[in-house]
């Protein structure tokens, strides 16, 4: 895996919709950050935070990801601004600029249309074409339909409708099915995200029902699905054909601190999307200029410091531990082990199951085929 940095770029936090189980809590939804304060967050992010990490950014690649609140609330004409200088700024110092964008898509076609070409296609947006959660203005079936005709938008200019999220939470883990065969038949490809305390009241479900759940979503979709689903393309690929001791994508790494940093719009500095939602050790403020080398140190430390009984678990190599915020939430400490461990060693039993099965190159070839 070629050296990578992710940039959350929160712009603003007031969203358009109202769903119940917000991880971008609205205390202050008025909050959002003009193009001339994320120009001056961006130089301080590239001149102090950046050399902190011993690495040559010229052969890296940034990935930059504008998420909300709604970015769509951002005037059409501000938000081109702070993107184009966003590229302008790091451009020269990394091999790769790539940004995107999650979106509710609950809006105008002109505005999506926009959208759409600011970021070349690269969009992200959720769904929940069952459930309750999502609505607008308290109607699950406002949100539906226009979140559906955006996608159409998008997919008449693409030939494809952008990823999605579907958030799993209590009462969503008995749509789960329904959101995988939706997937595979429209062909687009879906994250599946177990609920978070981001701010919002929220209704998890609970471990064992996440277990029985994120499995039977697993059979459903292994060997048979035409599309990539995650967490379950990440981990069978990594489980069977790379077993690094460093190096993954979120939320199955422990170099966080080294490859992600979120951006809030009043400057504060977190690690990840998920630890700014819980509000989870900030680490300094760009536009005040501050920088705090000693919590973002112990933040690093997670490279080496785990729970033993991660350490010692033999699926350790593909799950790294797991997700340093949801560790936070479980026991208190960033160093500790996650209550996901449960749903994540089930799907690794399955994953070698299947390979006992099919066999390592059928599963390989699989995988290589999924989204074309």
């Amino acid at each position: 895996m070629s050296a990578h940095f992710t940039l959350h770029a929160r712009l603003i936090k007031g969203c358009n919709a109202d769903c119940s189980y917000c991880s971008s809590w609205e205390e202050n939804p008025s909050a959002r950050m003009s193009p001339d304060e994320y120009r001056r967050s961006l130089i301080f992010i590239r001149d102090n935070i950046l050399p902190q990490i011993t690495r040559d950014w010229s052969k890296a690649t940034l990935t930059i990801q504008y998420v909300g609140g709604e970015i769509l609330l951002i005037p059409a004409k501000e938000l081109r601004e702070s993107v184009f200088a966003a590229r302008e700024i790091f451009y020269p110092v990394f091999a790769e600029v790539v940004d995107g964008v999650q979106s509710n898509l609950v809006a105008s076609e002109r505005r999506v249309k926009e959208l759409d070409l600011v970021f070349s296609g690269r969009i992200g947006t959720s769904v929940d074409g069952r459930g309750t959660q999502r609505t607008v203005r308290g109607s699950a079936d406002a949100y539906r339909k226009i979140s559906t005709r955006s996608m159409e938008t998008i997919a008449k200019r693409r030939r494809r409708k952008p990823g999605a999220i579907f958030v799993v939470d209590n009462q969503g883990l008995v749509n789960l099915p329904f959101e995988m065969d939706e997937a595979s038949r429209q062909g687009y490809s879906l994250v599946l995200r177990p609920v978070f305390q981001g701010g919002s009241d929220i209704s998890s479900a609970s471990i064992p029902a996440l277990v029985a759940g994120f499995s039977e979503a697993f059979d459903q979709w292994v060997m048979r699905s035409r599309v990539t689903v995650e967490p379950f393309t990440h981990l069978l690929s990594k489980r069977l054909f790379a077993q690094s001791s460093i190096g993954s994508v979120c939320p199955f790494q422990r170099n966080c601190a080294d490859v992600s940093l979120d951006l809030e719009p009043d400057g504060t500095l977190y690690t990840c999307l998920d630890m700014a939602d819980s509000g989870q050790m900030p680490f300094g403020n760009a536009l005040a200029g501050t920088f705090d080398h000693l919590a973002w140190s112990q933040l690093r430390a997670r490279m080496s410091e785990v729970d033993p009984r991660c350490r010692s678990c033999p699926f350790f190599g593909a799950c790294q531990g797991g997700c340093m915020s949801e560790a936070l939430h479980h026991t208190g400490s960033i160093y500790g082990r996650s209550d996901l461990c449960a749903v994540w060693t089930a799907l690794f039993k399955r994953i070698d199951a299947v390979a006992e099965t099919h066999g390592r190159d059928a599963v390989g070839q699989w995988l290589q085929g999924l989204g074309q």
